[in-house]
């Protein structure tokens, strides 16, 4: 048996990937040697464990400065920036700095709801570490079920607005892809077999074409039908079009001369608009442009 499937199974207040994590930290010894997490354990081995002091999970209130670009007593709709993580992690990152931090602190844990747990207090849905744009924050658990809701029927325009590599043809398309979480590394998102995965939906229209040092970059602006992880990145660069700047489904060359020309280090992807109807009748329509930092690499490519 595996190392880290064998802890796993004789210390279930640990998860594997926690686990993994302790045995590449070089905290577990089998027979004084440090090992990889896949070694094959023998019935003769001594292991010897050295766990980590606990780290407290629950997210305490920070003072971080958010903009709210709509609140009213049900609901707030942030424009979260990039680099911010929404909210921490099962395994303990990212427990400081979170989105959640900024708003336990305020409106306070008594004005979200707590469908998510403690984790994810007004957490409805999440936008990418570096994805930047408009994300709603239920106040209570009535407004956060109904959210839910609409979600799932498809009523909820999401809008986003990314930059790709090359020319995106046709000009207006849908993406009809299942998505499924990788069988060898579990943080990528890739095209699901048929039969299997989750459905995915991206609706675009292209807004224009660019040319920078001999490339051309197609700027899109995207309608989710669902809300998977990944979605749009994966999406487009199934198709052959990542998103500039995505470490993960991208172009590494693309990425850094991005890098070095723009100091682009986030994916170009925005969350720009957010429109729907709630039970009660109140219309929700809100638009965040670019932040600057996108916005002045558009002014700088030459549109065809």
């Amino acid at each position: 048996m595996r190392l880290d499937k064998y802890l796993a199974e004789k210390y279930k207040d640990f998860s594997r990937t926690n686990l993994q994590k302790i045995i590449k930290e070089g905290r577990v010894l089998v027979n004084g040697k440090k090992v990889s997490p896949h070694y094959k354990i023998n019935d003769d081995d001594d292991i010897q464990i050295d766990f980590p002091e606990p780290i407290d999970m629950i997210p305490k209130p920070e003072k971080i400065d958010i903009e709210v670009v709509f609140e009213n007593d049900d609901l707030i709709i942030i424009n979260k920036p990039s680099g911010m993580v929404v909210h921490p992690s099962e395994e303990g990152h990212h427990v400081s700095g979170s989105l959640v931090n900024a708003i336990l602190n305020n409106p306070g844990p008594d004005n979200l709801s707590n469908i998510g747990g403690e984790l994810r207090p007004g957490i409805v849905h999440r936008l990418d570490k570096d994805t930047s744009g408009l994300l709603m924050i239920a106040k209570n658990n009535k407004i956060h079920r109904q959210i839910i809701e609409l979600m799932k029927s498809r009523v909820i325009n999401k809008f986003y607005y990314a930059l790709l590599i090359g020319k995106l043809e046709p000009e207006e398309g849908t993406i009809d892809a299942p998505l499924t979480r990788g069988s060898r590394d579990f943080k990528r998102v890739v095209l699901a077999n048929e039969g299997e995965g989750r459905d995915a939906v991206t609706q675009y229209e292209v807004v224009d074409y660019f040319e920078y040092e001999g490339s051309t970059f197609t700027l899109i602006k995207a309608k989710i039908l669902t809300g998977r992880t990944h979605q749009i990145r994966v999406h487009f660069s199934s198709i052959g079009h990542p998103v500039v700047g995505d470490p993960v489904y991208g172009n590494k060359k693309i990425n850094a001369v991005f890098l070095k020309e723009f100091k682009l280090n986030r994916y170009f992807l925005h969350a720009a608009e957010l429109s729907f109807e709630l039970k009660d009748g109140t219309k929700i329509d809100v638009k965040k442009e670019l932040p600057e930092e996108l916005k002045s690499i558009i002014d700088s490519i030459s549109a065809v």
